[in-house]
């Protein structure tokens, strides 16, 4: 560790040139405690990797993930880039990280309102559709395409996760839906939940949006009536609509 050097021992050139040199000493020895960058400590790695995380989520979100370099997201996170690849071995590995955790916080949300029996099954159908429709308005097209082009293995990840997540929650769904009277009984469920999940695959995602050019929202409800208009039966439509 490199010592701070001690201003009451002035060397040649006198007191002024002395608390020059000690102040760039100083100023030096900090920037090596906190990884060659002064200003926002690192604090916790665990807040830190953090703080990472989220920063660069929401970069590539809005930019696409090539469009985003380790430099940008340790600047915008506040640390150095040497403290970033200490966290996180490389952009790849950093992308893995970001589309988990993202993964886990959505399929958290979607499992919370797929599985809220205190709501009806047609004001579940229109919370959800109102939150996948927020949260792909907020992705740039090209997030899609990079992942698929540049990240492979993550995207694939990505797809895998997915598609448990629908036959879990929305399985559960479409159950319960079928039990309480919602859901008509003589449509084959595995028919629909393989609709369903091509829908999923081919129409919702920032690529489709920007193709039909219109809005998350709107795509989301056409998906909705056309796919769940026909499925519930009159009492639930009746709620949903």
């Amino acid at each position: 560790m490199t010592a701070t050097p001690d201003p009451r021992t002035p060397p040649e050139g006198g007191l002024r040139a002395h608390l020059k040199a000690w102040k760039e000493k100083a100023h030096e020895h900090r920037a090596a405690r906190h990884g060659g960058m002064v200003g926002r400590p690192p604090g916790d790695s665990d807040e830190v990797s953090r703080r990472v995380l989220e920063t660069a989520c929401e970069q590539y979100m809005k930019l696409g993930f090539s469009a985003v370099t380790t430099d940008d997201t340790a600047r915008a996170a506040g640390i150095s880039k040497k403290t970033l690849y200490q966290l996180f071995p490389s952009k790849d590995d950093l992308l893995r990280n970001v589309m988990r955790d993202t993964a886990l916080k959505h399929n958290t949300a979607i499992r919370s309102i797929c599985r809220d029996e205190n709501c009806s099954i047609g004001k579940r159908l229109k919370r959800i559709m109102n939150y996948l429709s927020g949260l792909f308005g907020e992705m740039s097209p090209a997030v899609v395409h990079d992942m698929q082009r540049t990240a492979p293995q993550v995207w694939a990840e990505i797809e895998k996760n997915r598609q448990k997540s629908i036959q879990e929650d929305f399985g559960a769904l479409l159950k319960e839906g079928r039990e309480r009277g919602d859901f008509r009984k003589d449509v084959d469920p595995r028919i629909f939940m393989m609709i369903y999940s091509e829908t999923i695959r081919n129409v919702i995602n920032p690529q489709a949006f920007a193709q039909l050019g219109v809005p998350p929202q709107r795509v989301f409800e056409t998906v909705y009536k056309v796919l769940f208009e026909g499925m519930l039966t009159d009492k639930a439509r009746k709620e949903y609509t």
